[in-house]
């Protein structure tokens, strides 16, 4: 009986956690705009993207910094070798090697290589070898050899960028589809009381042509605009979900995910931005813009570089080499005695060796095509430059003209509605007592839900003008307190 009642205990609780797993996984999770805005700036795939090439850049950048560090290097071999002749006894040999290496690379272009070899065989002859290079002219001087460097530091300069960018249309797209689905929603409210003043009309009608007030025909007429209003709420209500949506895709989350947006205060959300003057504007959209950044990093860094790379490779090609080798014995007379390491500091056979090389490019085309090539894309990048800053410039005046306009055309929206609504309190009383038929009542009810309709369009296409100033201004993530992650 214990174990029964054991079983039948187990039993509940199963059946309860399974239950309780089961409500709690139908729950829908409840986002605000806030919260939104947040999941998607850390988990938008497009932001994880531009973090992820930011990671790659940056360890592009250690490589190219690690070219100037010492490098090492160690190789070891080891034989045996088997002599058989006729008519004599076999015999064996054994060698080994091992050749431990430094290397340097200044950032004048001069490469240090420091080896030792160290062959065993019946003995230990060691020796050390030096070798310097240097280039006297072409490849000479710091500009030119740090150009990968300085190259690789820029790319992570521009992949910061990328990833602040990145952030900042992801979180306008955030906000847009969010009003998006506000907008919907809203549209879903007033073509709710369209359809309650159509249902309304109806009902009274029907009353007026049971008491010989109205003709027949006149139900048919209210009865069209109640079944406008249907349809028009079904529309409605489909597009509510296909804004939902977007606004999952523009957050960077699976579609499938049970969510339910909360309702956003608008007028709240307006007093949130702020409209600077248009010569701020223009000036922050130049300070801010990425692109605009980018191209610049790229005019002064790699495009000017390339040139003098270019220009570099014109020049004569004059290098110096040195060499220093000791304990290389030549002979074998007296190799036992002096094996081993003191034979490379006290042995007698030291070689030392300095040269020039010379190479000098004769009409060479090539690098004259590299030059010119270099110099023209200079060119093209100042010029584009400078009609991208125009561009820019224009954005900002269009867009600070847009608020401007979009706030002029809330207000006169506003007022709209609020007159088309007396009007239809007018003549909804008008109709009551006769004094104008169901037609003139339809026409009156359809001017209102377009004032209506017009003063939601206008007042989310304000808010929509002032996201995007901010976004031209680059206020997006200080304005919604998102820091970019490195």
């Amino acid at each position: 009986m214990h174990a029964r009642s054991i079983r039948y205990l187990v039993t509940i609780f199963i059946i309860s956690i399974s239950c309780s797993i089961e409500i709690y996984a139908a729950k829908p999770i409840t986002l605000s705009l806030e919260e939104a805005i947040l999941i998607a700036a850390r988990s938008n795939p497009n932001v994880q993207e531009s973090q992820l090439s930011y990671v790659l850049q940056k360890f592009n950048l250690h490589v190219e910094e690690w070219q100037f560090d010492l490098h090492y290097s160690l190789q070891a071999s080891a034989g045996l070798t088997r002599s058989i002749i006729p008519d004599q006894p076999t015999t064996y040999s054994r060698n080994y090697n091992l050749q431990p290496g430094v290397s340097l690379q200044t950032p004048i272009g001069t490469e240090f290589n420091l080896y030792s070899n160290n062959p065993v065989t019946d003995h230990y002859h060691p020796s050390l070898s030096l070798q310097l290079m240097q280039p006297l002219m072409r490849g000479f001087g710091k500009a030119i050899v740090e150009t990968a460097l300085h190259n690789a530091r820029d790319s992570e300069i521009v992949s910061r960028l990328t990833i602040e960018g990145t952030l900042r249309t992801t979180i306008t797209a955030v906000i847009n589809a969010y009003l998006d689905v506000v907008a919907a929603e809203q549209n879903i409210a007033i073509d709710q009381d369209a359809a309650k003043r159509a249902e309304q009309s109806v009902e009274q009608t029907k009353k007026y042509i049971k008491a010989g007030r109205k003709a027949g025909n006149e139900l048919v007429t209210v009865q069209a605009d109640q079944a406008r209003t249907k349809a028009q709420l079904e529309t409605d209500k489909n597009n509510l979900i296909q804004a939902r949506y977007a606004l999952l895709t523009a957050i960077g989350m699976d579609p499938n995910t049970n969510i339910r947006f909360t309702s956003l205060h608008i007028e709240n959300l307006i007093k949130k931005y702020t409209l600077p003057a248009l010569s701020a504007v223009k000036q922050l959209t130049l300070e801010n813009d990425i692109q605009y950044q980018v191209d610049q990093i790229v005019l002064h860094g790699s495009t000017t570089r390339a040139l003098l790379t270019a220009q570099d490779n014109t020049r004569w090609q004059l290098n110096l080499e040195a060499n220093v080798t000791s304990g290389n014995v030549s002979d074998t007379t007296n190799a036992g005695q002096r094996a081993g390491i003191s034979g490379l500091f006290n042995n007698p056979y030291l070689t030392q060796g300095v040269g020039l090389s010379l190479h000098i490019p004769i009409d060479d085309q090539l690098t004259k095509q590299a030059v010119l090539n270099a110099k023209i894309a200079l060119k093209q990048a100042e010029l584009a430059l400078v009609q991208e800053k125009w561009n820019k410039e224009t954005n900002a005046i269009n867009g600070w003209n847009m608020v401007v306009s979009a706030k002029r055309a809330l207000q006169f929206a506003e007022d709209a509605q609020l007159l088309q609504k007396q009007t239809y309190i007018i003549s909804y009383q008008k109709y009551l007592h006769g004094l104008i038929d169901s037609l003139e009542l339809q026409s009156a009810q359809l001017q209102l839900i377009q004032a209506q309709q017009v003063s939601l369009r206008e007042k989310i296409g304000y808010l929509k003008a002032l996201v995007n100033l901010d976004l031209l201004t680059g206020h997006t993530l200080r304005t919604w307190h998102v820091k970019v992650r490195f």
